[in-house]
């Protein structure tokens, strides 16, 4: 009887040898193209979620917007009034009876939270929201009517909803505000300071009974006008002139904007500090 090698049992022939190391790579090569495809499909399904939460951001915060213009047009005895608070929007107690612009304070779908950034006019009350979130949105484009000051944003919380997407008719004026008054040593009389201007505009006509939409569309103008004018007469006891010249400048862009477009997209925002 032959007997067999030892290493003939040991040591299986070149070929299936061959055959394992080209197996082990196959294998190798599939893990590593399923944990790409993975790691794709994680890419997409995050893109879509945060798409999502953008169209409901946009609209919350139509929701804001309206319900603070409500809130705005509704107020009692003709003397025009923000919100100084969002739970007023969920019941207006100017009103002996019951009067809601919401039926809830909505959370931020980006954040997850309760909390928004507030815009405030100078009488510190809401004129507008925005998020908290300062991550970079996916949509920078194709907004639609009423969102033209949120095309280019690079973050969140610059997406802005005013109660009005509209804005002022006619330039601002500056009115004088009250001298300011400084000690001085008795001999050196300190020289009077000039006064910050304080910017203002004509107040807005109300419309006809049955307005047409140009005459809706220039006084809704008229009532931007007018706030931005408050808060920049605010910017500049804030933080002075410098700044009241930028923000009446953006104003004044605003206002031209609102007046001459068709569909007011492509709104300047108003250049405001806090």
């Amino acid at each position: 009887m032959q007997r067999i090698p030892k290493r003939s049992l040991k040591q299986p022939p070149a070929s299936r040898r061959a055959c394992s190391g080209f197996t082990y790579i196959g294998v190798l090569i599939m893990v590593a193209v399923m944990g790409v495809m993975l790691s794709s499909l994680a890419t997409i399904w995050h893109n879509v979620q945060q798409r999502e939460k953008e169209q409901q951001l946009l609209f919350i915060g139509k929701q804001f917007s309206r319900a603070i213009n409500a809130y705005y047009q509704n107020s009692p005895g003709g003397a025009n009034q923000f919100p100084k608070k969002l739970e007023d929007l969920l019941q207006d107690r100017r009103y002996p009876m019951t009067k809601r612009y919401l039926r809830k304070i909505f959370r931020d779908p980006i954040t997850g939270d309760a909390e928004w950034g507030l815009l405030k006019g100078a009488d510190s009350g809401i004129i507008g929201v925005y998020s908290l979130s300062d991550i970079a949105p996916l949509k920078t484009s194709n907004f639609g009517n009423g969102y033209g000051q949120l095309e280019g944003k690079k973050h969140y919380s610059e997406w802005q909803f005013m109660y009005a997407n509209a804005s002022g008719n006619m330039p601002f004026t500056p009115t004088a505000a009250p001298a300011a008054t400084t000690s001085s040593p008795a001999g050196n009389a300190a020289p009077p300071a000039s006064p910050p201007p304080a910017y203002s505009a004509p107040p807005p006509q109300p419309p006809p009974k049955d307005p047409t939409p140009d005459q809706r569309k220039q006084f809704l103008c008229q009532i931007m006008r007018s706030n931005d004018a408050r808060i920049c007469s605010a910017m500049v006891t804030k933080f002075g002139n410098a700044a009241g010249a930028t923000c009446i400048a953006s104003a004044n862009a605003r206002y031209n904007a609102c007046t001459t477009s068709s569909d007011n997209t492509g709104m300047p925002p108003l250049a405001v500090q806090y």
